[in-house]
């Protein structure tokens, strides 16, 4: 089979290969058949990466953390799936079991966690055939979950930044119906927050992202549920939202996009007892004080991944029609034409790429 490959370890590169071994599914393992595989922000820093350099050959994995398909072979032991299954990864592929992450079901928090498509060794969706281990499915049942019959697997391959944005709002935010929402991002994990802050009530959603995202992005988060944009490279983010809101009437920011000017920013908009949720990520180190933390009792919330609760219910909002995943889905490529596919997410034509396998 073929595939995308990634090389490297914290930063790394991408190539496509021929040739590659279907894998062996051991006595308690199985084998899924991936049906579609969507192009994640955490693939973009690799794109483009030069660094053959000969040390690094060996830290492969095949790419591709967000994927749904069938399950095409089982493992003699396995008796909780069966061939024919329609079945979408919660991209867990091994955690410790015994932290204390894994013992409240945070497992792609653990700190052994392996994730497929992104740790060296774990192979993940953009190919044909993906093995999820026995080992994983012992200790966390609900490493896959079954997709209902109405979704698509391009809907359900996109059960990640949904979950995620559902465990940063409707677990972890303090987010009450008739609230002010603002959130920073254009990207398929704002435009997923923008859907659960609606579905939770929030008065006035504020979208604060850059002027290229104008063109498609905020056409598919306006139909979302967006009330109100801010254009952050060409007005001033503090003095918009004030004027929208009026003062001290914004209660949750959540950061999708990571640069620390967003916690400059808002910790000039939240009110007292407000709640900053950092979804987004940047290895930019913050120069300015925060002791406006403190001085107005705002809480910081480091967000990551979601659980079981959060897939759980996020598929079911999916099978009830409450979540849009289909307007999300803006182009469809073959895998062979990968390299189009993370152009048009760089330049913000797309919002969510998916990939599928083709046989030539």
């Amino acid at each position: 089979m073929h595939g995308l490959v990634r090389y490297g370890t914290e930063i790394g590169h991408f190539k496509f290969e021929t040739g590659l071994p279907i894998p062996e599914v051991g006595k308690d393992d199985l084998l899924i058949e991936v049906k579609a595989a969507g192009i994640c922000g955490a693939d973009l820093k690799h794109y483009n990466v030069d660094n053959d350099a000969e040390e690094i050959v060996e830290n492969r994995r095949i790419a591709g953390h967000e994927f749904s398909g069938v399950i095409v072979e089982v493992g003699e032991n396995v008796t909780d799936w069966k061939v024919g299954d329609r079945v979408v990864s919660e991209n867990t592929g091994g955690a410790c079991g015994k932290c204390h992450a894994c013992s409240v079901g945070n497992f792609l928090v653990c700190p052994h966690k392996k994730s497929l498509g992104l740790t060296v060794g774990m192979d993940g969706g953009f190919t044909k055939y993906v093995r999820i281990p026995g080992k994983i499915l012992e200790i966390y049942k609900n490493a896959i979950f079954k997709i209902p019959d109405n979704i698509s697997f391009e809907e359900a391959a996109l059960l990640d930044p949904m979950g995620n944005a559902y465990m940063a709002l409707a677990q972890r935010s303090k987010l009450l119906p008739g609230e002010n929402v603002v959130i920073f991002g254009a990207g398929p994990l704002a435009l997923c927050s923008v859907q659960i802050a609606k579905l939770m009530g929030a008065a006035n959603i504020i979208l604060v992202a850059s002027k290229r995202n104008e063109a498609v992005r905020f056409k598919i988060a306006e139909k979302l549920g967006v009330t109100h944009f801010i254009v952050n490279d060409q007005e001033d983010v503090v003095s918009r939202v004030k004027e929208i809101t009026g003062e001290n009437e914004v209660g949750v920011i959540v950061d999708c996009a990571g640069p620390p000017e967003v916690l400059k920013q808002s910790l000039k908009i939240l009110r007292t007892n407000g709640q900053f949720v950092r979804v987004g990520m940047s290895f930019e180190p913050v120069n300015f004080s925060i002791n406006d933390l403190s001085m107005n009792a705002i809480t910081l919330t480091g967000h990551m991944a979601y659980d079981t609760t959060s897939l759980k219910n996020v598929l079911k909002l999916l099978e009830k029609g409450m979540l849009d995943a289909k307007s999300l889905i803006t182009h469809r490529l073959p895998l062979s034409e990968w390299q189009t596919g993370f152009e048009l997410m760089l330049s913000r034509q797309a919002v969510k790429v998916i990939l599928t396998y083709d046989e030539n």
